[in-house]
């Protein structure tokens, strides 16, 4: 199958990343919680974490499967899941390494607005093609103050791909922070890719900013 990892994030959800994500300083092997019995963690009782991941991967089969969207709605309606399932802010510090400390609040917010349009822009085209892939849900375990949850995608002709969901709450509500797919996260991928543009261009963030800016068609 084409595209495993872009179109497993995205499928699986962002699937990322997204995909994007954020550790928080762990590896990317760290990211991903050993199999086994674990405890099942309890949060804020509107929002069961294994619930919070099946509805955001019934919400993008939804909102973005199929080939009778047009592209630009397809890329609206993934920023708008982004929005309401990733802690954006965080992910953009984290895609940033170090560097996030030389901007300012609004250049950083700016800078998050246009990661979402790129990563839309290269993963939810994913969705024209999808052929019914099944996204399985398993449980969620704690650790310290992050949640970690199970999930598969499961295909017909392979064996089935391991997602495991990082989330944190973030003023009562859950948000996700991390993805791994095999063990390998997505935000860490896209941090050593921005690092290498920013480091190649004596350490500013603007030569960052102007690449995604020309591949978005930003101002």
């Amino acid at each position: 199958m084409k595209h495993l990892h872009g179109r497993f994030l995205i499928a699986g959800l962002m699937m990322a990343s997204a995909a994007v994500a954020v550790p928080f300083g762990h590896s990317a092997q760290a990211a991903a919680q050993p199999s086994g019995k674990q405890s099942v963690m309890e949060v804020a009782a509107t929002q069961d974490p294994s619930d919070f991941i099946r509805g955001l991967g019934d919400e993008a089969i939804s909102e973005l499967a199929g080939d009778k969207i047009d592209d630009s709605s397809r890329q609206e309606r993934f920023v708008n899941l982004m929005d309401k399932y990733f802690k954006m802010d965080q992910v953009a510090r984290f895609v940033l390494g170090r560097y996030w400390r030389n901007l300012s609040d609004q250049e950083l917010t700016n800078f998050a607005d246009l990661l979402q349009k790129y990563l839309a822009l290269n993963y939810a085209s994913k969705f024209k093609d999808f052929d019914g892939e099944k996204f399985v849900v398993g449980d969620s375990s704690e650790n310290k103050k992050d949640i970690f949850v199970n999930s598969q995608v499961v295909r017909p002709d392979g064996p089935p791909v391991k997602i495991v969901w990082r989330l944190r709450e973030f003023d009562g509500s859950l948000r996700i922070i991390d993805v791994s797919i095999e063990g390998i996260s997505m935000g860490i991928t896209q941090r050593d890719e921005f690092a290498a543009v920013i480091q190649n261009n004596g350490g500013k963030v603007q030569a960052l900013t102007d690449m995604l800016k020309k591949k978005t068609g930003g101002n």
